[in-house]
């Protein structure tokens, strides 16, 4: 959505929800954008990315503008970089968001 349409917001709200409901540890949310997960060089991307999901671990990692996650080389490892790690048993309990404008998510979940 738009700047100023409440997407971080709704993420807090989120986050107060699911702790409230036992299904994350905290209510914490880790705020970036798809732009602050990618790196300038090889294996940087990887490194920022696993540093916001610790940092996230037990709460909700917010991600405006994600479409950008979809983009390039170094978008599409952190891409690739998040999709393993909501896989992976040491994330879990970890709520990932991802917004933008619904045009290029559809656009990015797509690449």
């Amino acid at each position: 959505g738009s700047p100023g349409t409440g997407k971080t917001t709704v993420a807090r709200a989120l986050a107060d929800v699911l702790c409230g409901l036992g299904l994350i540890s905290r209510r914490h949310v880790e705020e970036t954008s798809g732009l602050e997960m990618t790196g300038q060089y090889v294996g940087q991307t990887k490194e920022k990315v696993h540093g916001l999901l610790a940092k996230a671990k037990g709460g909700v990692l917010f991600i405006d503008e994600a479409y950008t996650l979809g983009q390039g080389q170094f978008g599409s490892e952190a891409c690739d970089t998040l999709v393993a790690a909501m896989t992976d048993p040491r994330y879990a309990g970890l709520v990932v968001v991802a917004a933008g404008y619904r045009r290029d998510i559809d656009d990015m979940l797509r690449a």
